[in-house]
């Protein structure tokens, strides 16, 4: 009875650890695939003056018709001017988000944000932050 007690007391302690790590490295993993997809957004921007119309428009090696200027406007974009990908992910595809489990992101596409990118997930953080504020 004492051993099952025992055991007990230290499942008590350490399942919430486990639980809160798992959650922290999913967090985490969050953080960094914004920023990687921020940063994949910026030097498309850079490279041809204008924002992907589309964050598929990263994971591409065929230049996209058209790309948006900074009011949203649809400007083209000249193929010889395209250097793509901006953004080397599994498959060709854009990389899942771990908070929602799917290869999907919110993209703004108008000002004032236009081309920022968060996650579409309606979770909380492990310190109250809502996922699509990160």
């Amino acid at each position: 009875m004492i051993v099952v007690m025992y055991i007990t007391i230290v499942a008590g302690i350490v399942l919430p650890r486990i639980t809160g790590a798992g959650r922290q490295a999913t967090e985490t993993n969050l953080i960094a695939t914004l920023r990687e997809l921020r940063a994949a957004v910026a030097c498309y921007q850079a490279e041809l003056g204008v924002y992907p119309a589309s964050l598929d428009d990263l994971v591409t090696n065929k230049a996209p018709s058209v790309g948006l200027n900074e009011q949203g406007v649809e400007i083209p974009i000249f193929a010889q001017d395209f250097h793509g990908p901006y953004l080397i992910a599994s498959g060709g595809r854009l990389p899942v988000d771990r908070t929602t489990g799917k290869r999907e992101w919110y993209y703004e596409t108008s000002p004032p944000r236009i081309g920022y990118v968060r996650s579409m997930s309606t979770g909380t953080s492990l310190n109250g932050r809502p996922y699509s504020e990160f």
